[in-house]
């Protein structure tokens, strides 16, 4: 068993401790996420029209904002179309609807296990500065449930806005009709982890029914008429999600002190070797014969009778040790004695 205490683990806790702390202050008080969504009417009647949507969110409040650019262009194509729709497709699914947790008890439970999380710290630094046996669940339950924070602020949290809302059926009847015919949606994300943004970039492509004429619905409505028709619009726009900086930091603070270092302080404690005694704290034991006396030289080792039954040997010369117990005759060492 090795001696000293791990002073390695004991640093890891410390780092630990100190992040945890800092994040039961900036829980409380920073931006969680910002939820952005931008979009721009590109071809069209619609064209130049936009609107912004910014949703922040942070342990006490969700604050929205609006933004409207082109509003008279938009206006005159809200004025030339009517209200021309058809029955959509598209088929709901009843009864496989998933619950997501509202956003205000995510509001509550994140500080509460941020405070939850420092007392667990400290209590793994004590067991280890004292080498408490099976302390490894501990570990592992904080370890648990610093991950369960991040994954409540990255995931939860933003899904928790959409479960807080009341998606009532109301105008059911308009539920299942569209206004839009031939539509497609082409797009592609963009990850930057490093500054915990991810966006998504889209294009969606489609006719309106609202400026179609009556003469040509049904042609319009079987086959796209292209896009140098009235009713052709094209939208363009960025969809995302970006996380406050102490998200960010949370996220990496885990794969590297709550993930990565523990496993590698485990495994060099694994494979670590003790240090090898010096040569001349290895005793050598042999059984002499009964007519042994005296002193002498065995293999590059001193050997000295201590009683009738046991003799000792110690190096005299830097080399390594071999065990003689088996090999030496002990003919050969009274021959040499005399």
């Amino acid at each position: 068993m090795r001696e000293g205490r791990p002073y390695g683990k004991l640093l890891l806790h410390t780092f630990q401790i100190v992040i945890l702390l800092s994040l039961v202050q900036v829980v409380n008080t920073q931006t969680w996420y910002t939820g952005v969504v931008d979009i721009e009417y590109s071809e069209g009647l619609p064209k130049g029209a936009g609107m912004e949507v910014e949703l922040e969110v942070d342990q006490q409040s969700a604050d929205g904002s609006i933004h409207i650019d082109g509003f008279i262009t938009f206006m005159q194509w809200q004025n030339d179309r009517n209200d021309t729709s058809i029955p959509s497709d598209s088929t709901d699914v009843e009864g496989n609807t998933i619950e997501l947790t509202p956003l205000s008890e995510v509001q509550e439970d994140v500080p509460l296990l941020t405070k939850i999380a420092p007392a667990l710290a400290v209590l793994m630094f004590c067991l280890t500065f004292f080498q408490v046996k099976n302390r490894a669940l501990i570990g592992i339950t904080l370890n648990l449930l610093v991950l369960w924070i991040v994954i409540s602020l990255v995931v939860i949290a933003p899904l928790g806005y959409l479960g807080g809302m009341d998606f009532g059926t109301g105008q059911g009847q308009d539920d299942n009709r569209e206004s839009t015919v031939h539509q497609s949606l082409t797009g592609n994300p963009v990850f930057d982890i490093i500054n915990g943004e991810f966006d998504y970039e889209f294009v969606n492509k489609g006719y309106d029914l609202g400026l179609v004429d009556e003469s040509e619905f049904d042609d319009v409505v079987a086959n796209p008429p292209g896009e140098d028709h009235r009713s052709y619009i094209e939208m363009e726009g960025v969809a995302g999600i970006h996380y406050g900086a102490f998200v960010v930091q949370l996220f990496w603070a885990w794969v590297v002190l709550f993930l990565l270092a523990p496993i590698t302080i485990g495994f060099i404690n694994r494979v670590a070797i003790d240090k090898p005694l010096p040569f001349d704290e290895y005793p050598v034991y042999l059984m002499p014969s009964d007519d042994f006396t005296g002193t002498t030289v065995v293999n590059q080792t001193i050997i000295t009778k201590i009683s009738d039954s046991v003799i000792m040997g110690d190096m005299v010369i830097t080399g390594q040790l071999e065990d003689t117990s088996d090999s030496i005759d002990m003919r050969d060492v009274k021959t040499k004695t005399n």
